[in-house]
């Protein structure tokens, strides 16, 4: 396939591709901007190998990333809230020698213990001149794009490979379902190291789409924005969804779309109440090893439909384990060119989440109505989804049984109105531990995100005759004590 940067800027050289504050360029311009970056990167890089990227959403990540593509190499996402010890996991496990990141995240990249044989680049010191031609390889298909790192109920995060095809098949599928038009243009304010921003990327150029980005999600700005027509499109989770819906006191442009929503499911207050403000919401289900969305429920269906997440989209089959009849919960399984073709460094991972058909095992419990919709019961049993951010129990279990005295320990995700769901932690314990003095000593060992919110001190934890932790015995310990 010919390469996706040079093919759409053929196509549409003058359409607007991107625009940050007040700075816009076109696809022409765009090109430009990376054939001109890739001319003072390629003697910087490797030859082959994966590159990682780290930093907030800003022309010069864009760019880079676009860049890599170009130079034929695969991006790491690195999440911008790693602590030093995760980092240091991920660049080590996806043995990378190079970093594009910015000069405000140089000292959190120094701190890495492997930081003198880093390479580390900051985009926003280079100075490079725009450059008409570049010879860009065509985009095979097969050939990796990306790698995520999503946490492992194991403790270990693992590195999820992401192919071109995942990407090209994500994108035609989000627009075979509710297709996007030459006038729209796709606000990201989500992460560009997350699946919802790199997707965003790569519809961009698949579509001839315009992106409006953001360093970070601004409630108030973005609200602006559609008030007054610049965006007609945004990805957001269940946290950004209800920021916006708190800030709305007037109408948005009448080119306003739709809002996608994922990250986790939504409570029917929001619903009524994006219904009572005329904001078209799309409910959808996905993961990094899908590259994005997989079932989408159309605004149409939405009432009508509440609490279902949609249909698979047309790429994609979908099927309940076991051949369950229709509203019979099980196991979510997919089949689709936007799968995974992997963990990286893991090859018995995907084994074991293949069924002897080729089945994906997604871990997810969930059912299918008479019509066809989807129903997602739990998301993978005990993920916690909280802010958009997946915070897997284990992880931060392992950290929590080094505190002194700590016999055992448990996290549980509980509901909260704000942020979707919020860790909470059951020790037990032979010192009186505070829950500021537990987020204390996880300072510097986990991601902010994944610290516990509240703390419940216990004498034991509820096991099956088996050994295995009764989570939901504890979650109706919180309710009794609510």
């Amino acid at each position: 396939m010919d390469n996706w940067l040079q093919k759409r800027t053929q196509l549409t050289p003058h359409r607007l591709a991107l625009s940050f504050h007040e700075q816009r360029w076109t696809f022409f311009e765009l090109q430009r901007q990376v054939n001109g970056l890739c001319t003072i990167l390629r003697p910087q890089l490797p030859p082959a190998g994966r590159v990682a990227i780290l930093g907030d959403n800003t022309p010069e990540l864009y760019f880079g990333m676009l860049a890599l593509h170009q130079l034929g190499l695969p991006i790491v996402c690195l999440n911008k809230h790693l602590t030093t010890p995760e980092l240091q996991y991920q660049i080590t496990d996806a043995q990378v020698q190079t970093v594009l990141t910015t000069q405000e995240f140089l000292p959190q990249l120094e701190a890495v213990t492997t930081a003198k044989s880093l390479h580390l680049i900051a985009l926003d010191r280079l100075k490079w001149t725009p450059q008409a031609d570049w010879p860009a390889q065509p985009t095979d298909l097969d050939a990796l794009a990306s790698v995520m790192y999503t946490s492992g109920t194991t403790g270990q995060p693992k590195g999820v490979c992401q192919s071109y095809r995942n990407h090209w098949t994500s994108a035609m599928g989000a627009e075979l379902n509710l297709s996007v038009t030459p006038t729209d243009q796709w606000i990201c304010a989500v992460p560009l190291y997350h699946i919802s921003g790199l997707s965003i990327v790569m519809r961009s150029l698949l579509y001839g789409m315009p992106v409006r980005l953001y360093e970070h999600f601004n409630p108030q700005a973005i609200t602006q924005d559609l008030v007054h027509g610049r965006g007609t499109i945004i990805s957001v989770v269940p946290y950004m969804l209800k920021k916006l819906l708190a800030e709305k006191q007037e109408s948005y442009s009448s080119a306003f779309s739709y809002m996608l929503l994922g990250g986790g499911a939504i409570d029917q207050a929001t619903l009524d109440q994006c219904e009572q403000k005329h904001i078209p919401v799309i409910q959808s289900y996905g993961m990094t090893e899908t590259a994005s969305q997989v079932v989408a429920l159309n605004p149409a269906d939405a009432q009508r439909k509440i609490g279902s997440v949609g249909k698979p989209l047309f790429p994609v089959s979908l099927k309940i384990a076991n051949d369950a009849q229709p509203y019979q919960v099980g196991e979510i399984l997919l089949k689709g060119d936007n799968l995974t073709p992997g963990y990286l460094n893991q090859p018995q991972r995907m084994a074991e989440k293949t069924t002897e058909s080729g089945w994906f095992r997604t871990g997810d419990l969930g059912y299918i109505d008479d019509e066809g919709f989807l129903y997602v019961k739990s998301r993978l049993a005990e993920l916690i989804i909280s802010g958009g951010e997946n915070i897997y129990p284990h992880e931060v279990e392992q950290v929590l049984n080094q505190l002194p005295g700590v016999q055992a320990s448990a996290v549980v995700g509980k509901t909260n109105p704000i942020w979707g769901a919020i860790p909470v932690a059951f020790l037990v314990t032979t010192r009186n531990w505070q829950l500021t003095a537990v987020q204390d000593f996880l300072t510097g060992k986990l991601a902010k995100y994944k610290f516990p919110k509240e703390l419940h001190l216990v004498d034991h934890l509820p096991h099956t005759a088996n050994g295995k932790l009764k989570r939901g015995e504890l979650l109706q310990w919180l309710k009794k004590n609510e």
